[in-house]
């Protein structure tokens, strides 16, 4: 048995693919707080040593 759902038209499925790249295109065009950059990368940098910490354990 396949992983993926075999009765979906695939038309909808590239009309969901169509939604989802619309989606991530204007969410790109949005301007990003400086705040909300910083904050993200302090979250990217807790996660590594997070990921570093584990596999040393």
């Amino acid at each position: 048995m396949s992983s993926s759902d075999d009765t979906m038209d695939p038309r909808a499925g590239m009309a969901v693919d169509q939604e989802i790249a619309s989606l991530l295109f204007a969410i790109e065009q949005e301007k990003v707080p400086d705040r909300l950059t910083k904050l993200a990368i302090e979250l990217q940098n807790a996660l590594v040593e997070k990921r570093r910490r584990e596999v040393k354990n």
